[in-house]
């Protein structure tokens, strides 16, 4: 069985137990830490600058923009759904729901320290698989993620 999997049937039995009330401590992880799923404005073309990465905290979500165009990845941890922070970062200072920017989109799981590059590539384990991408689409300088479809990681979106 895969640790993913592992993982999953726990927090499946956790929330189930915490449910019966027999443990209110452990429904934490039971839905309400995870990514939305629901397409959100991720602001203005301007305020993403090139070989900029931001954070959207409460979507766990990572959006950056590179030479080819805009692109934007899951921020919880392949390994155990573990939210990720940036290894070095600023405070987001544009109105657009960031809570975090980074230089380099270099990030670090809290939990057993895996390590992901700007990319969402695995750098260093236990995680052994990259973070997913997602769907970007710019229209009339507006930037729009979508993490309920899932792109191929060399997908970017141009602006307009």
């Amino acid at each position: 069985m895969s640790d993913e999997k592992r993982a999953m049937e726990r927090r499946t039995f956790l929330c189930v137990v915490g449910a019966a009330g027999v443990a209110a401590g452990a429904t934490a992880g039971c839905g309400g830490d995870e990514a939305s799923v629901a397409p959100f404005s991720a602001g203005r073309v301007a305020d993403h600058p090139m070989g900029v990465w931001k954070l959207y905290g409460s979507q766990r979500v990572i959006v950056g923009r590179d030479a080819m165009g805009y692109f934007a990845y899951s921020a919880t941890c392949t390994h155990e759904s573990t939210a990720l922070a940036f290894r070095e970062s600023a405070a987001c200072t544009a109105p657009t729901g960031c809570t975090a920017v980074s230089m380099t989109g270099a990030t670090e799981c809290s939990l057993h320290f895996s390590r992901f590059d700007g990319d969402g590539g695995v750098v260093r384990g236990p995680a052994a698989s990259p973070l997913p991408h997602f769907q970007v689409t710019v229209a009339s300088g507006e930037i729009t993620v979508n993490p309920g479809v899932t792109v191929a990681a060399n997908v970017r979106s141009m602006g307009t």
